[in-house]
């Protein structure tokens, strides 16, 4: 274990990302990425192993970060069955947790969001 370490990118269509790495809640989380870099798209952990679980993720997104989406990372889990999130899963926890569309990524699938944090394809 490290000292938490999170990224914000700015790509050339003007989309600022929040990419949280396994960090828990902090908060520079709200003074520094919410309210300094303001992201449109934030990729949250939500594995609770020296990271944040569910419940303090979607509090970081709700309260502090405040994206318009949000793509659930490093759950540590088996999240998905058929494309579908399984109940009583740490993913299916953040998903009803959150107040913003939360998309889980799918081997194989590509996702495309565009300047504003919608996301645009393979939603």
């Amino acid at each position: 274990v490290g000292p938490p370490t999170g990224y914000i990118l700015k790509f050339s269509n003007g989309l600022v990302v929040y990419l949280s790495g396994d960090t828990g809640m902090t908060a520079e989380q709200k003074e520094v990425v919410g309210a300094h870099y303001q992201p449109d798209l934030a990729v949250m952990n939500i594995g609770g192993t020296f990271t944040t679980g569910p419940t303090e993720a979607a509090y970081v997104i709700n309260e502090m970060v405040k994206p318009i989406s949000v793509i659930a990372s490093h759950a540590n889990e088996p999240a998905t069955k058929n494309g579908k999130v399984l109940d009583n899963t740490r993913t299916a926890a953040f998903t009803n947790a959150s107040n913003v569309p939360v998309h889980i990524p799918l081997s194989g699938k590509t996702m495309e969001f565009d300047a504003d944090g919608q996301c645009k394809n393979g939603c």
